[in-house]
């Protein structure tokens, strides 16, 4: 899954909904026409927050992908009691 990373005047906010990242895109470029306004943005987390902002804020919009879960080494999961030679 993709996700976005937003940086508004340096604070970071994670949005994981392309189809929300342009609608909030739209909202923003109408506040900053108009002189400033606020602007509600949905975090992944589900958590919203509404900004400020004005034809002064600073806003970049990054593509994130996701890291691959780390995978356990084999020592460690030998050294696991769960594990036991036998069973490998």
């Amino acid at each position: 899954m993709t996700a976005y990373l937003i940086t508004v005047n340096g604070d970071r906010f994670m949005v994981d909904s392309h189809d929300a990242l342009e609608e909030w895109k739209v909202s923003v470029a109408d506040r900053v026409q108009r002189g400033g306004g606020f602007v509600d943005l949905i975090q992944a987390d589900g958590c919203s927050t509404t900004l400020l902002v004005t034809p002064n804020s600073s806003i970049t919009m990054q593509e994130v992908q996701p890291a691959a879960p780390a995978r356990e080494s084999w020592t460690q999961l030998l050294a696991d009691e769960a594990w036991a030679y036998e069973d490998l």
